[in-house]
């Protein structure tokens, strides 16, 4: 007999009647009444069998017992529904057998049983999960010895299956199942790439961070060994993002914080929300909702350019300094750019380029952007030698700007225009002749 949690009511099968003949009745007990059930298929009449309801899904599992009748032990595995029996046909399975124990682990979402009486009087003392489709067996390095006509419950407060008695025993046996198993990803935000604005909408080709819980086995980044040829790896230890149907690129994952960055395909829908999912070993993640756009710009910018309270552009010099205060960031070689001088800047999410260079592959040629790029020094616009995808990188966009004569300041303003759309960041570059 088990408790059927989901139908409010007791479920009872087989047995043996008046020690003459063994029964293939199912009946369930609501709180007052026993009534008869006529299920279209039912097991086999038995006894000695096990039951135990399965909260995960819905259902009581049945396994073995003998057919006094016939004299054979059996070794089926059915699952009642509340209307039906339906018997299961998993690759492995416990040998045949009665009077074994069975609980369900909630926990873990699995069935346990141990042990029972097999076909020849003989004690077994093996230990089975039901996965809800498989039986596997377990291998502990202690165990209780062989027994039938024991019993099996599980306790949710201390995590353990208890074993007590059996046959003219009086033994006590408690079962951890191992670890729990863990639980699957879950994303709780994503954003364009935080060092090129972090912007909580995105654009095809772009650059995001995923957060959330679970997302990745292990922390690493992609190299050379991922790739093939020059297309970039969609997956990293298992590690898998998925957008509207496509498969992202995936450059790194991390345990703790919890992290994937990727670079979105080149061809997916713009315009509306896209359903962003991470899939890792342990499962995939609920959708996650994010919106695309066209475009998403951004330049390079991170936390720590941040300087007296304005947000400093990454700009190279040709000496390998940056376009800063000088010393305003210890062991960061910096000084103000002159005017005259080409400087280097990179971005994120300005859309296509010419020749064509779809997102997942290392960039091999010069190219440009197709939409109309502008780059100002507070109120000149800045000559520019290079504006496309930066040469062996994937999905990073390299703009070579000579620096126009502006007037000597620390924080000379520096804003541009994509496809004549202002972007949004408001970022300062230090300028003196």
């Amino acid at each position: 007999m088990a408790y059927d949690s989901k139908r409010g009511e007791a479920v009872l099968f087989g047995g043996q009647l008046q020690n003459i003949y063994d029964v293939d009745e199912t009946w369930v007990w609501d709180g007052s009444n026993w009534s008869q059930k006529d299920p279209q298929t039912k097991p086999p009449a038995r006894l000695g069998t096990t039951l135990a309801y399965d909260s995960a899904r819905g259902q009581t599992l049945m396994f073995s017992g003998r057919d006094i009748n016939t004299g054979i032990t059996s070794a089926d595995t059915w699952v009642w529904d509340g209307n039906n029996w339906s018997q299961k046909s998993p690759q492995t399975s416990p040998s045949a057998r009665s009077e074994a124990a069975l609980a369900y682990d909630s926990t873990r979402g699995q069935m346990v049983l141990f042990g029972g009486h097999d076909q020849v009087a003989y004690n077994a003392a093996d230990t089975w999960v039901w996965d809800g489709s498989n039986w596997s067996q377990e291998f502990p390095q202690t165990s209780p010895n062989g027994r039938s006509g024991h019993s099996l419950a599980y306790d949710p407060v201390h995590d353990q299956v208890i074993l007590f008695g059996g046959a003219a025993d009086s033994e006590t046996w408690a079962w951890n199942g191992g670890a729990a198993p863990t639980a699957g990803p879950s994303i709780t935000a994503a954003v364009s790439a935080s060092a090129f604005g972090g912007f909580p909408t995105v654009a095809p080709g772009s650059w995001i961070e995923i957060y959330g819980s679970n997302l990745a086995p292990t922390t690493r980044a992609w190299n050379g060994t991922d790739f093939i040829g020059n297309n970039a790896p969609t997956s990293l230890e298992g590690v898998q993002v998925n957008i509207g149907g496509q498969k992202a690129f995936v450059e790194y994952i991390s345990t703790t914080p919890a992290q994937i960055n990727a670079q979105l395909p080149s061809n997916i829908p713009i315009g509306g929300t896209l359903q962003l999912t991470v899939t890792n070993p342990n499962g995939t993640s609920p959708p996650f909702d994010i919106q695309v756009n066209q475009n998403q710009p951004g330049l390079l910018a991170p936390a720590l350019f941040q300087i007296s309270g304005k947000q400093y552009v990454v700009a190279l010099l040709p000496d390998g300094a940056y376009a800063l205060p000088p010393g305003s960031i210890a062991g960061v070689a910096s000084r103000p750019a002159k005017p005259g001088e080409t400087i280097v800047l990179f971005g994120i999410g300005f859309g296509s380029v010419t020749p064509d260079i779809p997102a997942g592959q290392i960039v091999t040629e010069s190219n440009q952007l197709t939409q109309p790029f502008e780059l100002w020094f507070g109120n000149t616009l800045a000559q520019l030698s290079y504006h496309g995808l930066a040469p062996a990188a994937v999905g990073l966009y390299q703009f070579n700007a000579v620096v126009p004569p502006v007037q000597d300041s620390d924080a000379v303003p520096l804003t541009f225009n994509l496809d004549r759309v202002p972007g949004t960041q408001n970022l300062s570059i230090a300028v003196h002749r």
